[in-house]
């Protein structure tokens, strides 16, 4: 069996008993893999955690797998953040997901985007120990 096999039939059954235990599914985007790669690692030992590299394949994702939550990536080339979760809101059938931006930048409230609703806003620079409580916070919201 291929490695890349082997990983995607423990990555399916992960999920199956994330499903079938009531395990917290959170979709991660973002399109700087290392980024990615690093927080599904921190996220991965407590959520089931889904990936996405870019704002459409986000909302593919959401009406197909719908998470517990989105951390959302606000600056990505093509669709951005604030772009995607426009989207979002708009189509009726996802419309009421949690989503919540991961930033690199310090303030991000302003009207436009308190509009969208999202549901908060996380430094990636918060590191594992901060963020992962600010995490479990918002699923509780």
């Amino acid at each position: 069996m291929s490695d890349n096999c082997f990983r995607n039939t423990e990555r399916l059954r992960k999920d199956l008993t994330g499903i079938m235990t009531g395990e917290k599914h959170i979709l991660l985007v973002d399109d700087d893999n290392d980024m990615l790669m690093l927080i599904e690692r921190w996220l991965k030992k407590e959520y089931r955690v889904t990936v996405a590299l870019s704002g459409q394949e986000a909302i593919d994702s959401i009406i197909n797998d719908r998470p517990d939550m989105v951390l959302l990536d606000y600056a990505m080339p093509e669709m951005d953040g604030p772009a995607t979760l426009r989207e979002i809101r708009s189509n009726e059938d996802i419309a009421d997901v949690k989503v919540v931006f991961l930033t690199g930048m310090e303030s991000m409230e302003n009207e436009e985007l308190n509009e969208l609703n999202p549901a908060g806003f996380l430094a990636k620079s918060l590191g594992k120990k901060k963020l992962l409580p600010e995490i479990e916070k918002l699923l509780r919201d």
